[in-house]
């Protein structure tokens, strides 16, 4: 039987294979969609919280305003999201998704939907339910280490 090192070492090889697959398909399906993985992370922020101020999402990214002022300047020449002056401080600005960006946000999540189910399709059902039931146990784990 294989020591807890050497099934951790398994397990860390055999995810490490199958992002180096998994990223590019996801990058290229992005790609096909005209969407980047930052203005990814941007359309998803605004369909979490509905409206953020340019400075909210800079600090989730942990990049400079002035880098979400130029990805905002590109989503809102696609159309996907609108500024709004806030109507408590007309000096703050606020951006949100416009439905055309909800639908982009859906289709892209569709196609990173699609890659996971091809891979996924061969787990059996029962290997479905313990790889969704680990899953959300290191998530929760990867969360809890991120409040530490």
């Amino acid at each position: 039987m294989k020591s807890a090192d050497q099934l951790m070492s398994d397990i860390q090889l055999s995810l490490q294979a199958l992002f180096q697959k998994i990223q590019p398909e996801m990058l290229d399906s992005m790609e096909k969609q005209g969407i980047t993985p930052a203005q990814l992370f941007v359309l998803a922020s605004l369909k979490k919280n509905g409206s953020l101020k340019i400075s909210e999402i800079a600090e989730r990214m942990e990049v400079k305003p002035s880098a979400v002022t130029l990805m905002a300047d590109r989503l809102e020449q696609k159309s996907l999201i609108v500024r709004k002056h806030n109507t408590q401080d007309r000096r703050v600005i606020n951006i949100s998704l416009t439905d055309e960006g909800d639908k982009k946000f859906e289709d892209v999540l569709a196609g990173r939907k699609a890659i996971m189910a091809r891979y996924l399709s061969y787990l059996t059902e029962e290997e479905l339910l313990q790889a969704a039931h680990m899953t959300k146990k290191l998530a929760q784990a990867a969360a809890e280490t991120n409040e530490k």
